[in-house]
């Protein structure tokens, strides 16, 4: 009897999952932008899921940055997701993130990502540091089938697009594949870049291309280590447009993940 309740104890222990919390730094940088913290993030139902602090510019302009880790529905694909906003000195949204992933260790897995946001015709680089020195083998040569699903919302014009892609080889390590938002004066690219050991960085761009030129008003990108870990990437980010309204940008792999781990 002794022995099958230490069986039983010990089984008990080995399917308990512990919660994890990490560090990780963040940077907020830009011509008129330079801000480094070093913050830490609990699991879904642990004590550091949110984060909340003002910054500001070189010229004094004051700006929120706010972080909450939240539980999805069990009829969702993935377990938690970040959910990361930026606001004006208002309270008027600029920016926003929802990253779906499997805990903090998915997080350290995924390594590095970001968002660049266009905040006063400035290019603001938010990045998250989670590992900063990981090493991959992945590699844009391989990614010649891989199919992704862009999607793409715009209330304010009626316009929605959804689409399975594959990025052509542009040039050596680069895949890359743009699509103009019908006649309406933007285009969605997505991008695959050849980095330092072993990386790969994945960027979903949005352009203003009025003119003759393309101005960049939001990326979300993250670094790839694996196939797997690319895989695993679903996000859905939003930019603030001053007089077009909310542009949604969802991104998920045809061949990505369709239930949380057990």
């Amino acid at each position: 009897m002794k022995n099958a309740l230490i069986a039983v104890a010990l089984l008990s222990f080995s399917s308990f999952s512990i919660a994890d919390t990490l560090p990780f730094d963040i940077s907020i940088k830009g011509k008129s932008f330079a801000i480094n913290k070093s913050l830490k993030l609990s699991d879904i139902g642990e004590g550091r899921t949110k984060t909340n602090f003002d910054f500001q510019d070189n010229n004094g302009n004051k700006y929120n940055f706010d972080l909450k880790y939240v539980k999805l529905p069990d009829n969702r694909s993935y377990p938690g997701n970040l959910d990361i906003t930026i606001r004006d000195a208002d309270g008027k949204k600029l920016g926003y993130l929802f990253l779906a992933n499997n805990g903090v260790q998915a997080l350290k897995k995924l390594g590095v990502f970001g968002l660049i946001l266009d905040i006063d015709g400035e290019a603001v680089d938010i990045q998250f540091r989670f590992d900063a020195d990981k090493k991959g083998t992945l590699r844009v040569a391989q990614l010649g089938e891989e199919r992704f699903v862009q999607d793409t919302l715009v209330p304010k014009f009626s316009f929605q697009m959804i689409r399975p892609v594959i990025l052509p080889e542009t040039e050596p390590g680069i895949r890359s594949i743009s699509y103009k938002l019908d006649n309406h004066p933007y285009a969605i690219n997505y991008s695959l870049l050849d980095r330092d050991n072993g990386m790969v960085e994945f960027q979903h761009n949005l352009y203003d291309t009025q003119g003759n030129s393309q101005h960049l008003l939001e990326r979300i990108y993250f670094m790839a280590d694996s196939m797997e870990t690319l895989r695993e990437a679903m996000y859905a980010g939003k930019y603030f447009h001053k007089t077009d309204g909310t542009f949604k940008l969802v991104f998920y792999p045809a061949m990505g993940q369709t239930e949380p781990p057990k």
